[in-house]
């Protein structure tokens, strides 16, 4: 039996890019930014609303999305850093932070902020 809050078959249906974001200097002596791909994997997209999003409201950052991938090496919780963003549906999510759901080791719950259109 499968708690609830896990993703059930079918639901990880959504084609995500992991990226590493890095910072690298130019012939301008400034930075660039670029990001490398980790992983790509499918993922259950779900959208936050209502008073989660508030609650985030009071800290100044609001996490905005969530995502759920399988648990595998580059989804794992300790794998996900700051650094690294996720690429969906045409627009750049920020991680924030990610926990594996129920500590089963079968599943990442990633949450981001939505920094907009790539």
């Amino acid at each position: 039996m499968q708690p609830s809050n896990l993703p059930g078959a079918g639901e990880l249906n959504r084609r995500i890019v992991i990226r590493l974001r890095a910072d690298v200097p130019n012939a301008a002596f400034g930075l660039d930014q670029t990001a490398s791909t980790v992983r790509v994997v499918y993922a259950k997209y779900e959208p936050i609303h209502g008073l989660a999003l508030r609650a985030g409201m009071q800290t100044g950052e609001e996490a905005t999305d969530l995502f759920f991938v399988r648990h595998a090496e580059g989804t794992r919780p300790q794998d996900l850093t700051a650094d690294h963003i996720i690429d969906f549906n045409g627009r750049r999510y920020r991680i924030m932070d990610s926990i594996d759901i129920g500590g089963a080791g079968r599943f990442t719950r990633i949450t981001t902020k939505d920094l907009g259109a790539i």
